[in-house]
């Protein structure tokens, strides 16, 4: 009996075992597998463009200086007596800021007087004794040889009281740049003379600007030179100040540096600035006179930006690759306007590979 049992048992447990890998295997083959050429995307995944007009902005850096600056320098070498002026003072034109010990030169002035007064006064005897000789030869008491010697005389009398008369203005003008005056009216920037001083000639005293006339100076690559026409309008903002400003170019350096290839500029601000802007970075960007029009959309969708630029877009329920045509961009903003896309295109903010070209695209909310 035994061995009649464990037959019949070992029957049953290989049926059971036979009949569940049957169903495993039929449970395998009805479970659906997912396509392959279909695309998933998500609302979020997808941009809508729109026709409009930007405006096309061009970048650029520098700095905001005064338009009207000057440095005195010292004309004679002597000493520094008396300094009249200190940095930040506000000064006119023709205000003396230094005065200088021009003993020296004013000794020359009153010799140079003393010798001119001198000459004048053997030119005058000298047309004293020509006029008295031309009266002695018109009454026959002399020849007319002696009369034409006394005409020579007194020219070359006048000769030598026109040589004096230079020599003395001469002095007078090193005699006078012993007084320094100011050039212009503005704001002492910088002061490099004390009192008891010496000072050279040519030595530079003061350096001093006009506060109320500033322009921008900044520079922009040759590649943006199109931006760079008199009387556009711009856009800044001053290093360490939280208006924007606006100003306009007012005129164009006509070459380009040969190191940095950028293209210097410069303009006008139309509201007045602090002085103390003055000598601050700034930066901004050149407004463009004329918008461009076509379809505006986010510039970081766009692929190979550099050569052929291209879109990824949902056309027809199927994924397509379109080219564009760049027409501006704006990094600020986030912006381009292209040329290119049909009506019904909805951009794909992800970046597919060349083998999803025209598969088909389900989106979901």
């Amino acid at each position: 009996m035994r061995p009649q049992q464990f037959t019949t048992r070992s029957l049953v447990l290989c049926l059971s075992l036979a009949l569940s890998l049957s169903g495993c295997g039929q449970e395998q083959v009805a479970k659906p597998e997912p396509s392959a050429t279909q695309v998933e995307l998500i609302e979020a995944d997808l941009v809508d463009f729109k026709y409009g007009e930007a405006v096309q902005k061009t970048h650029f850096s520098g700095t905001l200086r005064a338009l009207k600056q000057s440095s005195v320098q010292a004309q004679v070498t002597a000493t520094a007596t008396q300094v009249q002026a200190n940095v930040g003072q506000q000064v006119r034109q023709g205000q003396v800021l230094v005065v200088l010990n021009n003993q020296d030169n004013a000794a020359r002035l009153a010799q140079a007087q003393a010798n001119l007064a001198a000459t004048q006064a053997q030119a005058n005897q000298a047309q004293l004794m020509m006029q008295r000789k031309k009266r002695l030869l018109d009454q026959g008491f002399i020849a007319k040889v002696e009369y034409e010697q006394s005409v020579v005389d007194y020219q070359a009398q006048q000769e030598n009281v026109a040589a004096q008369r230079a020599q003395v203005n001469i002095a007078q003008k090193a005699n006078q740049d012993g007084v320094i005056k100011s050039p212009m009216s503005g704001v002492i920037t910088k002061r490099q003379v004390e009192p008891g001083q010496t000072v050279a000639a040519g030595q530079t005293l003061f350096e001093m600007i006009d506060p109320d006339r500033l322009e921008l100076h900044a520079q922009v690559p040759v590649e943006q030179q199109a931006a760079l026409t008199v009387g556009n309008a711009l856009e800044y903002r001053v290093q360490g100040h939280p208006s924007v400003f606006t100003a306009k170019i007012s005129r164009v350096a006509p070459l380009a540096d040969l190191s940095s290839r950028q293209i210097e500029f410069f303009a006008l601000p139309e509201q007045h600035m602090p002085s103390l802007s003055i000598g601050a970075f700034i930066e901004g960007d050149i407004i463009a006179s004329q918008g461009v029009a076509g379809q505006l959309i986010p510039l970081d969708v766009i692929r190979n930006m550099d050569s052929q630029p291209y879109v990824w877009v949902v056309r027809n329920q199927k994924l397509n690759k379109v080219a564009l045509t760049l027409l501006n961009s704006q990094p600020s903003l986030n912006q381009a306007v292209v040329l290119g896309l049909s009506n019904n295109d909805r951009i794909s903010r992800i970046n597919f590979s060349d083998k999803h070209l025209n598969q088909a695209v389900s989106i979901t909310q």
